[in-house]
């Protein structure tokens, strides 16, 4: 009994570790695509709009700061890997809604 409740504790430690990197790398991303943002619509606009999670992207400029087509954001929203809400007929993504798959957007080079 005792020995499960080690491996137990251990596997818990292990997971808020985990969880400690995950916000660490999210952390890091946002101020990266905030960094994006500023280049894409001007630093004054991303000031005046306040934090990169209270702006909402366009598939354009999530696919132009992952590195990805605007076809495979729109096939991982369609797919619910990437939240999102549609004004009129335009897809608009909120970064703080973005779960862990888009820290995997970026292609390695």
């Amino acid at each position: 009994m005792g020995q499960q409740q080690s491996e137990s504790s251990k596997e818990f430690e292990r997971r808020i570790l985990k969880m400690q990197v995950k916000e660490e790398v999210i952390e890091e991303v946002e101020g990266i695509i905030s960094e994006k943002v500023k280049e894409l619509i001007g630093p004054a606009v991303a000031d005046t709009l306040g934090t990169i999670l209270d702006f909402p992207l366009t598939v354009k400029q999530l696919a132009s700061m992952t590195g990805r087509t605007q076809a495979n954001i729109y096939k991982m929203c369609q797919r619910g890997q990437i939240p999102y809400t549609k004004v009129g007929t335009q897809i608009h993504i909120n970064i703080k809604d973005v779960n862990d798959q888009l820290l995997c957007l970026k292609r390695r080079e």
